[in-house]
């Protein structure tokens, strides 16, 4: 009995000291998976944040986009609303420059020149981390309606598009911050 008091007296502090360690490098490895950087974010490279939702079915829906771009001692970024219709987008005019698809819709809100602090920019690389967990769980097959959420450097060589995609929650919250700024 003694044997077994005295094996278990060396032993168990043994096996704590071991589950500790498993926590602490499960929480590391969260933190880790969390610690993404902006950095590439300059006067050259800019970051496109967009949710279109399916309002209109097929024909897509309201636009929301946020576009994240630094002077080089500041982050920035501008929000735009651009809303759907069930009709086809005019075609460009003659000798037009070229626009992104979803400035051919109309413009409902724009808002320039936004300076970004610690919690906005933590939202934005949340933002991303989960667009990357949407897309890598989405098991949806191609559909004709559904919603689109998308992060695009202008560069593109950073691209993460969901589609069929689902409520991007973290994007509502960054958004939500900037339109009341």
């Amino acid at each position: 009995m003694k044997k077994i008091a005295l094996t278990l007296i060396m032993v168990i502090p043994f096996m704590v000291s071991c589950v500790d360690e498993n926590k602490n490098e499960s929480n590391s490895e969260v933190k880790n998976e969390m610690n993404i950087s902006l950095d590439f974010i300059d006067k050259w490279n800019q970051l496109e944040l967009a949710h279109t939702d399916d309002k209109y079915g097929e024909w897509g829906g309201d636009s929301d986009v946020i576009l994240v771009y630094s002077d080089g001692k500041k982050t920035y970024a501008d929000y735009s609303k651009y809303l759907g219709s069930y009709e086809p987008p005019m075609p460009p005019k003659k000798n037009e420059k070229p626009k992104k698809w979803y400035e051919y819709k109309m413009l409902e809100l724009k808002i320039d020149s936004i300076e970004l602090n610690n919690v906005e920019i933590d939202l934005i690389e949340k933002a991303i981390v989960e667009l990357v967990k949407k897309k890598i769980n989405n098991r949806s097959s191609f559909s004709h309606a559904g919603i689109v959420n998308r992060v695009i450097s202008s560069d593109s060589s950073f691209i993460i598009k969901d589609y069929p995609s689902n409520d991007w929650v973290t994007f509502k919250k960054l958004k939500k911050k900037l339109t009341e700024k």
